[in-house]
């Protein structure tokens, strides 16, 4: 068989790993095996009529020879030119034989059966069985006994685009293309040239990987990543916070380790569904609305797989996906071997440490979208732009969530309707009160809860009468006063921060910030003029030193020195418009705050510093990074620093009064004060010093 130098496509990989009957997954299993039946109709029907040029077609499925077709069994289903019939008729005359690749020619079908798929990099062809169709006449070949068989290349092109090995099968052909493996590939096509060709380039295979042949073999266990959790995965926490997650959606969690993410969406009604090399290996694996790719990437050794799965992962997001990784500087790395451009742990396992900059460069050249980083380490890149702009707004906003402000007490209304009318339309009403205060204004028609509309159209209830009630109920609600000034300032951020060059920009705003719009500012014009004000705004430093004091006395930050504000990147969303913009055009250069642990706004010159810390939990805290975005000479740069050398001392500075943490901190800094190395004016002591005039002190104690 000869292999033509065929380029690959793309999607996601798996080992060779088995179930194991855990809790979790066996408490998921119906709904598991359900979402799966509806994933496969989606797999089959809609992501290959839908999928972008980039993604894996049916039509691209299968390995082309001039006019002849080789495709996996596997691929048989999905697989355009391969007539059923045809081949049914063909595999009669050919009897009862074993065959996993199928040859597809003019006039001749031939059942092939090579080593196995899954443990084999580049497997021999063990027998060839050809029928002449015309004729009905069958020729059998057996290469067993041959000392150099023919062997097979590019086998990933040979299987349907959803199979879970093609990360793998792809990045060995990648590692193959790179080291000029597949030149004059006339002379490849069997075992022993093929073997003495990866000799000669310096290489050895081991398993599904071609690497140098002085370089340690080390054997990585992946699947001991998966850790059990109580509570949501932090992207996806990060995702319903910025309503990318929610029940019109659905979810894939590619990787899902141990299920807990799917296990808690399902229990509260979401549609997801997970997959796992590992732990959920027949798990659905299908299109979704959102792709959650989580701490995938970091456990993966090979640079190759991990563009591939990258690369399969989001070939599955119909509108999203969020990619979260390991960060440097987050974790210690005592004890860990150096291995490739990680680690190999103590347990076995392999980490790299990300740097958020490599992070998105990554994501961002792999699937041509630029990333928003929801926090360090999680970032999101969005094929639904209407989508990516709502959760830009949200990203500036104050994050007002139903349900979060208290119900006003009950007082006496004017009842302009019947007493009867507005009884049996309460249902209504609450969802779209409910709704109302999210938005910060009445909700059009299409805005409304599905479960509000057919109370009215079962109480035959018009919508404007309907809102003629819900206005009389809201005009004097203090909730949902607040609800609208706070909408109209993330508004106002959102649309300033629009006009920078290089920030998302599209032809048509999604349909709910145009009616924010005419509600708020009675139009786009209006608005626009009104963002620029607020732009021009964020750079007078006497307006700017006065939001600092002011956030200084809501306990939303403090001074470092006299010229320095400092807050937790965590409360941007809580300070004044002014100050948002500000912050919000750095992001416009470098990326957004949630990638780091602190925020320094320079009171005197236009300068923002970004600052991730090892452990912002700590009571003292070590800054591993600073990004420092120069506004007025449009410049970024950032300084790493060494482990344990720039301590943050009195953190409670820059902590919100009601955080639950704050009362430790402060009995911390009681202990800190009496070391009696911090006095005004002067330089702080090195941590080495502080540590141990603490550790004297406890001793003394003791």
């Amino acid at each position: 068989m000869t292999h033509g130098n065929v380029h690959p496509s793309s999607v996601i990989g798996e080992q060779q790993w088995r179930l194991p009957i855990g809790v979790t997954l066996r408490s998921l299993s119906d709904r598991l095996h359900r979402a799966g039946e509806r994933a496969d109709v989606m797999l089959t029907r809609s992501q290959r009529d839908t999928e972008s040029d980039k993604s894996p077609s049916k039509h691209a499925i299968g390995k082309r020879v001039s006019s002849t077709l080789y495709l996996h069994r596997g691929a048989l289903p999905v697989a355009v030119g391969a007539d059923p019939e045809q081949i049914a008729r063909a595999e009669t005359c050919a009897g009862n034989i074993d065959w996993n690749v199928i040859r597809i020619a003019k006039e001749s079908v031939s059942f092939l059966l090579y080593e196995s798929f899954d443990d084999t990099a580049f497997p021999a062809l063990i027998t060839a069985t050809k029928v002449d169709l015309p004729s009905g006449a069958v020729t059998h070949t057996d290469y067993r006994s041959r000392a150099n068989p023919p062997i097979l290349h590019r086998k990933e092109l040979l299987l349907p685009p959803d199979d879970p090995r093609l990360p793998v099968f792809r990045a060995l052909t990648a590692a193959a293309e790179e080291h000029g493996l597949f030149k004059d590939s006339n002379r490849i096509g069997t075992r022993k040239a093929w073997e003495a060709r990866i000799a000669d380039a310096g290489l050895v295979l081991r398993g599904h990987r071609l690497v140098p042949a002085d370089e340690e073999h080390v054997e990585v266990v992946r699947h001991r990543t998966a850790i059990v959790r109580r509570d949501l995965s932090q992207p996806m926490q990060l995702m319903m916070r910025f309503g990318v997650v929610g029940t019109d959606r659905t979810v894939f969690d590619y990787g899902c380790g141990q299920g807990e993410d799917v296990a808690a969406l399902v229990s509260q009604g979401f549609l997801a569904f997970g997959w796992d090399p590992h732990h959920a290996p027949k798990g659905p694996r299908g299109p979704a609305d959102v792709v959650n790719l989580g701490f995938v990437l970091n456990v993966i050794e090979d640079p190759r797989e991990r563009i591939e799965t990258l690369k399969a992962a989001w070939g599955f997001a119909k509108q999203t996906m969020c990619v979260a990784v390991m960060l440097q500087g987050k974790t210690s790395t005592a004890g860990h071997k150096p291995y490739r451009d990680g680690y190999v742990t103590t347990r076995g396992t392999f980490q790299k440490y990300f740097e958020q900059q490599e992070l998105q460069h990554l994501v961002a050249s792999v699937t041509g979208e630029k990333p928003l980083a929801f926090a360090p380490g999680i970032v999101a890149v969005f094929k639904d732009k209407d989508l990516e702009q709502e959760v830009l707004l949200r990203r500036h906003s104050r994050a007002f969530v139903e349900g979060a402000f208290p119900r006003p007490p009950p007082r006496e209304r004017i009842v302009v309707a019947r007493p009867e009318l507005r009884e049996r339309i309460r249902p209504a009403l609450e969802a779209l009160r409910s709704r109302a205060i999210r938005l910060g204004r009445l909700p059009d028609q299409e805005e409304a809860p599905v479960e509000a509309l057919a109370c009215m159209s079962e109480n035959r209830v018009s919508w404007q009468r309907a809102m003629d009630l819900l206005e009389q109920d809201l005009g004097a609600d203090e909730t949902f006063a607040v609800a609208g000034r706070l909408r109209r300032e993330d508004l106002l951020v959102h649309l300033a921060l629009m006009q920078f060059p290089g920030a998302p920009k599209y032809r048509h705003l999604p349909r709910s910030i145009q009616t924010d719009l005419k509600s708020f500012f009675r139009g786009h014009s209006a608005a626009m003029d009104e963002s620029r004000r607020l732009l021009f705004a964020a750079g007078d430093r006497q307006g700017v030193r006065a939001d600092a004091e002011v956030a200084i006395a809501e306990g939303l930050g403090g001074l470092r020195g006299t010229h320095h504000f400092r807050f937790r990147s965590t409360v941007l969303s809580r300070l004044s418009p002014r100050l948002r913009v500000l912050v919000g055009s750095a992001e416009v250069l470098q990326g957004g705050v949630e990638s780091s642990d602190f925020v320094d706004i320079d009171l005197d010159a236009p300068r923002i510093v970004m600052i991730a810390c090892d452990d912002i939990d700590n009571p003292v805290p070590f800054v591993v990074e600073r990004t420092f975005v120069d506004l007025g000479r449009l410049k970024v740069s950032t300084d790493r620093r060494e482990p344990e050398t720039t301590p943050i001392y009195f953190k409670s500075r820059f902590m919100l009064a009601d955080d639950p943490g704050r009362d430790r901190q402060l009995a911390f800094e009681a202990a800190l004060a009496d070391t009696a190395l911090f006095e005004p004016e002067k330089r702080e002591p090195d941590w080495t010093e502080v540590k141990a005039r603490l550790e004297a002190t406890a001793q003394k104690r003791v």
